[in-house]
């Protein structure tokens, strides 16, 4: 244990250092920072094999090797796999490294990317239904038990919930999801067909969260390499009989028009988004 204020060495070799003040090395080689409250470090070909709560300054080093810093979410390249089911649906979880995570439903027969915050990858890295899980079932939404890959915490998964729980990496408060599907209408030959407008229908009315109430209609004429936003609508709640439409929305060509609907927990379901051919 070192807790000096100042450490200055050459080829400097430590298996543990706590508690240090201002730390200046050159070939530092250290196997374990625990609690690591220094204003600053700077070191030349310095190795951190194990960094662990570490609230100092930025750290100014020369050919740094990193390999683990517990606290942060950290580069994982690994594929992983895993499966559950809930509401009769089987899913099949493949997860991408940190790229993304593709979910298969077995039942529809579609695949969906989901994600955590704005970024592609769920940050469940693994999970099962666990048997021991049902007595919390009710309380909890599901006997889905998964495991977050930054701090290694066990969750639920509540299939009635309008917000994801907060990371211990970013905001104190609960989150808002994203939601977005897309369907194509294929045409083929030459001629332009009118598109007169598109009807959503679904979960119309059944808000939980009177603050995320948009719906946004994007449509993509080139198999989804760019989008042009139709406009978003506000969902009533409690108005079950409305539908939502989205006017004039110009002629399809080949290969047809694929539409996109993104909300943040405005639509629990959606049934459908008709294709308004005729006046």
């Amino acid at each position: 244990m070192v807790a000096s204020t100042s450490v200055e060495t050459s080829q400097f070799d430590v298996t543990t250092l706590m508690a240090g003040g201002d730390q200046q090395v050159s070939q530092f080689d250290n196997l374990t920072i625990f609690n690591f409250p220094s204003e600053f470090v700077e070191a030349s070909q310095y190795d951190v094999v194990l960094a662990e709560a570490s609230p100092s300054a930025p750290m100014s080093v020369s050919q740094m090797d990193v390999i683990l810093i517990l606290r942060g979410r950290r580069d994982n390249p690994r594929v992983r796999t895993w499966t559950f089911t809930l509401d009769g649906h089987d899913f099949y979880v493949l997860r991408l490294g940190n790229d993304e995570t593709l979910v298969y439903d077995t039942l529809s027969e579609q695949w969906y990317n989901w994600g955590t915050g704005n970024e592609k990858w769920w940050r469940a890295e693994s999970g099962v239904n666990w048997i021991g899980g049902n007595a919390f079932a009710n309380q909890y939404g599901s006997n889905i038990a998964v495991g977050d890959d930054t701090n290694g915490a066990l969750y639920f998964l509540d299939p009635n919930s309008d917000v994801d729980d907060s990371p211990s990496d970013g905001p104190l408060s609960p989150q808002v999801f994203k939601r977005q599907i897309s369907g194509q209408v294929i045409m083929k030959g030459y001629a332009s067909v009118p598109c007169y407008g598109v009807e959503l229908l679904g979960s119309i009315g059944e808000l939980s969260d009177s603050d995320n109430v948009t719906v946004t209609l994007e449509s993509s004429d080139d198999r989804g390499l760019t989008y042009n936003n139709h406009g978003s609508i506000d969902i009533v709640n409690a108005e079950y009989d409305l539908r939502y439409n989205w006017r004039s929305l110009g002629s399809m060509t080949v290969p047809g028009r694929v539409f996109r609907i993104t909300d943040y927990g405005a639509l629990r379901r959606i049934d459908s988004l008709t294709w308004q051919d005729q006046r």
